[in-house]
């Protein structure tokens, strides 16, 4: 760009900002030689009445400049778009491998699972087949113990009856003795 353009372009820009037209305010924002810029202001300022001079026909270097700012941009965005797709899809791959590691763990658990539950349910049928025999044990036991209790308590009454008995016969036997004693004692 040349020093006119330049120039050109600092006093559109302190136009548009509405800062004061000094030849050192445009000396600043064009980056130029101060005489430069006063050589400029007088050819093209419109000095006291205030008027703006005619802006530069910059637009075929304009036109260049946006095309080439463009395609830079462009294919800058490409590229980050690109580099997106990339680290989502290493993402998504990382994530999908990740996904399937935690299904096939959840379906070996969930058959690890069914086998323990087929083990306890198998466990469970034998434990109630062993409470039934137990059951039946012990029905058996106090059916033979209410017998035996009979049993017993019969005895007992045999026992009683044997010993009322016994006792009888013992009284019996005594009052014969007594009683032949008595006879035998008698005078003959």
């Amino acid at each position: 760009m040349s020093s006119s353009e330049k120039i050109a372009r600092a006093y559109g820009v302190l136009v548009a900002r509405g800062d004061k037209l000094t030849v050192r305010n445009v000396q600043r924002e064009a980056g130029v030689r101060i005489g430069e810029v006063a050589a400029w202001m007088r050819e093209h300022a419109a000095g006291a009445t205030g008027e703006a001079p005619e802006a530069p026909d910059l637009s075929e270097a304009m036109a260049a400049m946006v095309a080439s700012v463009w395609a830079a941009a462009w294919k800058r965005a490409a590229e980050q778009a690109d580099e997106a797709t990339a680290v989502a899809l290493d993402a998504a791959r990382t994530g999908e491998a990740d996904a399937l590691a935690v299904a096939e763990q959840a379906t070996a658990d969930k058959d690890a699972a069914v086998a323990d539950r087929d083990r306890a349910a198998d466990e469970a049928g034998q434990l109630r087949r062993e409470v039934e025999q137990l059951r039946e044990q012990l029905d058996a036991a106090r059916r033979e113990l209410d017998q035996s209790r009979a049993q017993a308590e019969q005895s007992d009454r045999a026992r009683v009856r044997a010993e009322a008995t016994s006792d009888t016969l013992r009284e019996v036997l005594d009052s014969l003795r007594e009683t032949d004693q008595r006879g035998n004692a008698t005078p003959q």
